[in-house]
């Protein structure tokens, strides 16, 4: 202990006693037990904030990592909703464009058929 041997440990106790007497050694011990007491007591109480200060520092990376990790998946589901929603458009347009082309022959068949009544007529008009 502390590099004391046991002999040593027996003088340093033998001056100890002589120094204070009989009467004062139990008070005197009582006292360091006391003092040893408090200074293990403040260590650990040391210990356990350095500990929780740890612990915190953990959960706090932990929590950015998370935090990455729930923006990243929050972008990838982002970019998804916008790839089916531009899917979705492309479809929607490609209707529109084929509604369209419909119109386009239907007007194009009126126009012809239109033309064809007007061709007729002048020829209706001379036979008569």
């Amino acid at each position: 202990m502390f590099g004391i041997g046991f002999f040593e440990f027996i003088v340093i106790a033998v001056v100890i006693i002589i120094f204070l007497g009989p009467d004062k050694l139990p008070e005197t011990l009582m006292k360091v037990v006391k003092t040893f007491k408090a200074f293990n007591k403040t260590i650990n109480e040391a210990k356990s904030a350095i500990e929780k200060e740890i612990n915190i520092e953990e959960l706090k990376e932990d929590s950015k990592k998370y935090r990455a990790l729930l923006e990243n998946n929050a972008k990838e589901i982002t970019k998804s909703f916008s790839l089916e929603e531009l899917k979705e458009l492309k479809e929607s347009a490609a209707e529109v464009n084929s509604a369209i082309d419909e119109l386009r022959l239907e007007k194009i068949a009126e126009d012809k058929t239109a033309k064809s009544e007007d061709d007729k007529s002048p020829q209706d008009k001379e036979a008569k």
